[in-house]
């Protein structure tokens, strides 16, 4: 199996930006219809042998209410799993040819993008109650439920 990058992020004063390799740009054909996406990336700074092989990890969270316990890796977003691939749901401010500019990420300038796709609220959304451990609780509110919000 082989994984190619179709772009990376990066990232200047006026914001974040996922750069599309030009060989790609076509599959960014009418990409301007699509307020929201998901982003792939590969976790490349983490991407080792012991990493692949964590089966658990203690959750990094900012500001918990309590503690983050221990957890195992597909019940977390650790960068230390399997497949190191991070995922980013990002609203697209701008496009310019291969450029695009979004409102955030949770990955460095220079970090492989593997994929993107759109948000469908058909199945991407959640309407019911969601459960999270109580070290998680507190990001229930970080973003706006209603994505055509403005993201501050």
């Amino acid at each position: 199996m082989e994984i190619f990058p179709i772009g990376y992020v990066d990232e200047d004063n006026e914001g974040k930006y996922l750069d599309i390799l030009p060989e790609y740009e076509v599959g960014l054909y009418r990409l301007n219809m699509v307020s929201h996406m998901f982003v792939l990336w590969w976790i490349h700074q983490n991407d080792s042998k012991e990493n692949r092989k964590a089966k658990k990890s203690i959750p990094r969270v900012k500001n918990p209410p309590e503690p983050p316990q221990e957890m195992g890796t597909f019940a977390t977003r650790s960068p230390r799993r399997p497949n190191p691939i991070g995922l980013t749901l990002v609203k697209i401010n701008e496009i310019m040819g291969c450029r695009i500019r979004i409102d955030h990420i949770d990955a460095f300038a220079g970090t492989p993008i593997i994929d993107l796709k759109p948000y469908l609220p058909s199945g991407d959304r959640v309407d019911e109650n969601i459960s999270l451990p109580p070290w998680f609780g507190h990001l229930r509110e970080s973003r706006p439920f209603n994505l055509q919000e403005k993201s501050s």
